[in-house]
Formats: structure tokens, sequence, C-alpha cells
């Protein structure tokens, strides 16, 4: 791993939480095996225990490097195991073949959380909404109604996040605890609108329950204890007054589940749209720019905006709302307000109160005349690689034009992730873009397009010089790897034609594309990486066509 620019700083960094330097240090502690520098700093900041970067915590490093010592550290210290994680941690070290870091982690798996293979079989036939299997199943196995699969979801989280009323029923009738909670904090009642990783919105069958508010309803009927955030969240006034009465300090506590989905109870307040409750939580002295995880400046404003509720908006501000604050992946206020089509009164409020829009929210929406300014104003005005990546990849070429003719230096700094415009990515590599720089992961531009399936964005990489068989420092692979483990078999195809390694890497079994493609189980992949050698397209016959086809 290498270290990025945004953690060559001694500055405290809220969406990392800690400062850069010593998040850096943190992590690659964790990744080396230092059990030393990991104790030093945590003793140092608590919070280092849980910082992370692009979402990637040090138990994420102990895990993947299987250094067992900082691993089990880490967990008997961290609330939540299963953060971090694309794929969960039992996943990873099970991929990796690393048995003493699989067998650690489900001991603690199972002991805090009921984490056992059963529970991934019982969370699949919920998802595939199978009632007659699960009534099965636990009826013959009545134990397994508390079993959790391996990001700690016991069946009754499954059935709110699918939203499946008889199975709701039958699991409190056999006993389901309806204020289960997970890892993160969730419980049942946090949970009917889905998660980070199930959507209620992009996921769910077209015949299950909505509005997801009716299932909210449903689960206090049947027992679910009623806090303070989900009261503010439905608009029930006279709970929140209730409850503010017998504890003020309600107000201002952080639930233990706060997400995009609920949270501090001024932002689930603001977010739904109810001036009300809104108001008498100000009242009681609710911070208007109460800090989450999520929105370390605050996020009732954002909330209100994203909602589109203006006279919350209003009222926030004027109780002192910060103007320019960001909530995690969704921007900032001004960028909400002009994404929810607020109009100029707003608009020009927002602006009053001193909102800007900021280099990172131009370079996302492509606004070059307000760039422009800036950049005039300030010929080195910061920009970071990342930025610039940001308007590239969204194929802002007058906004990217821009910001070359005031730092062309800045694009040798930057590595693509996506995008589907190969003419222009020739074009700006002849203006200095590295098509085979890596990132701090060592993933490549072509990793990146091999797991998209994107042939024509492949190709100028391998134009470029980019190396075919690259490896990154995440998943140990080679783009050809990358493709077989997303299932892109068209990819895999051509890249084997121009000479992809299949068995590299040959000191990690484990990560050559076959092992990859049988795990996932994309069988077209696998026959074709178990095709004899002599079968396969030979790559000097194929190295003069890269150019050509």
């Amino acid at each position: 791993m290498t270290q990025p620019e945004t953690l060559k700083t001694d500055e405290y960094l809220p969406w990392s939480r800690g400062k850069g330097n010593d998040v850096w240090a943190m992590l690659r502690a964790a990744a080396t095996g230092d059990l030393e520098t990991v104790q030093a700093l945590a003793a140092k900041d608590p919070a280092l225990l849980d910082c992370e970067l692009e979402y990637r915590t040090p138990l994420h490093f102990a895990v993947r490097e299987n250094q067992l010592e900082v691993a089990q550290f880490l967990l008997d210290h961290i609330s939540d195991p299963v953060y971090g994680f694309p794929e969960s941690p039992v996943e990873m070290a099970r991929s990796r073949g690393n048995i003493a870091m699989l067998k650690m982690l489900q001991a603690h798996l199972l002991q805090r959380f009921q984490v056992i293979p059963e529970g991934t079989i019982i969370a699949r036939h919920i998802k595939n909404r199978n009632l007659p299997t699960v009534r099965k199943i636990l009826s013959a196995q009545p134990e397994l109604i508390h079993a959790a699969d391996e990001r700690t979801n016991q069946p009754i989280h499954w059935a709110v996040m699918t939203r499946q009323r008889q199975l709701i029923d039958f699991l409190l009738e056999n006993g389901a605890n309806i204020n289960a909670m997970r890892a993160d904090g969730a419980r049942p009642l946090d949970l009917t609108n889905g998660d980070y990783h199930y959507r209620g919105w992009r996921d769910l069958p077209v015949e299950a329950l909505r509005p997801h508010e009716v299932l909210i309803g449903y689960l206090l009927a049947r027992g679910a204890d009623y806090d303070i955030s989900t009261a503010a969240k439905i608009g029930d006034l006279e709970r929140v007054h209730e409850l503010l009465g017998e504890n003020p300090a309600l107000a201002n506590e952080v639930p233990d589940y706060s997400t995009y989905y609920g949270g501090l109870p001024l932002r689930c307040a603001a977010g739904a749209g109810h001036l009300q409750v809104v108001r008498l939580l100000l009242e009681r002295g609710a911070d208007v720019n109460g800090v989450e995880r999520i929105a370390p400046q605050g996020g009732a404003l954002h909330a209100a905006l994203g909602g589109k509720h203006h006279e919350i908006v209003r009222l926030l501000l004027k109780h002192g709302a910060n103007p320019n604050a960001m909530v995690e992946s969704s921007g900032n206020c001004l960028w909400t307000a002009q994404r929810t089509k607020a109009g100029p009164e707003i608009l020009n409020l927002l602006a009053a109160h001193g909102a800007i829009y900021g280099v990172e929210m131009c370079c996302y929406s492509g606004d070059a005349v307000t760039l422009g300014a800036m950049l005039s104003a300030n010929p080195q005005l910061p920009i970071e690689p990342a930025q610039l990546q940001t308007a590239i990849e969204n194929n802002h070429q007058a906004l990217v034009n821009l910001i070359l003719h005031y730092q062309p230096e800045l694009l040798r700094h930057v590595t693509i992730h996506s995008g589907n415009n190969p003419q222009y990515l020739r074009e700006l590599a002849t203006r200095g873009l590295d098509l085979g720089h890596a990132n701090w992961l060592g993933v490549t531009p072509l990793h990146r397009f091999a797991a998209d399936g994107n042939i024509e964005m492949a190709r100028v990489c391998l134009e470029g010089g980019t190396d075919l068989n690259a490896i990154d420092d995440e998943y140990s692979s080679t783009p050809l790897g990358w493709a077989a483990r997303n299932g892109k078999a068209g990819m895999v195809r051509w890249l084997l034609e121009r000479g992809a390694n299949p068995k590299s890497p040959l000191d990690k079994p484990w990560a050559q594309p076959l092992e990859w493609a049988k795990r996932k189980k994309h069988p077209e992949i696998v026959q074709l990486l178990e095709q004899p050698e002599a079968k396969l397209p030979d790559a000097q016959s194929r190295a003069a066509d890269i150019f050509s086809d």
C-alpha cells in the first residue's frame, strides 16, 4: 500500500476519524502486524481503532493480511467487527485459506452475535421469500430463531428488511427478539427501509409491502421499543414530548444505529418534514449541527433540503445550521438544494448564510462557470487529484480542460476508476494521464475496467502500456482475476487473447482467476479458464493485435 496524499497531514479528518498521519500509521500497523504500534496509537486516541479510509478499517487490513494478534486485539476493543468489509470478514479469511484467522473470527462472531452457517442459509431463503422452507427449518430446529448470518442479521432482521409480515409474526410467535440488535446497532425497527447492503427502494420485489412506514407501526404494535428517533421520523409529536420530559438529554443522544436511514432525532424529523417536531427539539436544546458518523458537521439541514422541506430549512438556518455541511457520499447543502430544484429563494438564502458550492461539487456536477470564477481569483486553488478524477469519470470535458489550463501537472497524479469515453481517455493520455497509475491499494484502471467488463476502455489502457498482469494489494489479483471475480466472461476471453496469465499470482493460488470464478460460481468463466493451455490463444500471436482490432 502507498500512503495517499489525503492522509499526509496532521489535521483531523472527520471522515477518517483521526489525524491523517495517525490514521495511516494505524492502518499500516494493522496490515503489517505491528501490535505495539496499534496499541500505542489506540492509547493516544481510542477513536483510531475505528478509523477508516474508503470504508476500510484497521480490522479490514489485519484480516486481509492474516495478522492474528492485531485482529484479536481489535476484536476485543471495537463494537462492530463487520463494518468496512465489501465481503464479510469471515468470507475474506475463508477465500484466502487463512484457517486460524477464520476460526478466530467465527468464534468471536458466534459468542457475540450467534453467527453460524445456518444463519446464512436461513437468510437466503428469507430473501427468496421462501416462507414454507423457513418454517420447516425453524420448526425442526427452533434454536436457529436467533441464528445470525455473517453480517450479524438474525431472521427477524431479514424478515423486516424484506417486509414479510407473515414471517415476522411466525418468528415472534416462536421466540424471536423484536429488539434484537446487530453489530452496527440496528434493530428490526431501524430496518424497515433496508440498509446499505439491501435497500428497500432498490432490492425489494414489486409485491412487497409499501410504504415502509406501515411496517414501523406494525412493529410498534408488536412491542418494539419506541425510541425518540423513530418517533421523530414518523412525526409523533406527543411521543417526542413524552420522552424529552423523561430525559431532556435524548434530544442530542446519537442512537446506536446512525446511518442514512436513521440517526439524531432532529435529522430524522427534518428529513421527514415534521415541522412541529423540529420546533420542539430545537426548543429543548437539540444541537442544530449535531455530529454523527455520516454527518460530522451536522445533517439536519442537508436532510431538510433533500426532502424539499423549505420551511424547516429556513428554521434551521435561523438557528445556526451549517450551510456547508456535507453528508457522506451525498454532497453538501447547496448541491442538494440544486439537485432537488429548490429554486432561487432557497439557493439565495443558503448563499446569504455563507453556503458555497466548493471544488468537489463543481467537479461532480461539471459546473465550469463557478469553478472558473474560483480559479480566476486563485489560479493555485487547492484541487485534489480525486476531484479531477471525478470530473474525468463523469465526462465533464470543459471543466477538466479548465482545471488543466491552470494546473496541468495535476493530471499526473490521477488514477481512473470508471468511465466510458475511450477517445477522451486517449486524449488525456497524450496530455499526461498515466493509464498504468495505481491507487493507494495498487489498483490500476485496467483492474477497474476488467471488473466492469468494459473492453473498449481496457483496450486504451493496453495501448498506453499498462501492465496486463499487474497485481493489486486488496485482492492480490490481476485484471484477469478481477474480471473472473465479477463474472465478466467476455472480458476474461478478451484478456486471455491478449496474453493475460491465467496462473498469476503463482505464490497465492487463492487469488488466481480460476479460483475466483469457482468461489463466485461463474461456470462459463470456469470453463474458459480450465481449457488446456494448448487451446488458449497464443499470447505472442495476439500481441500485435492490441492496436489493430
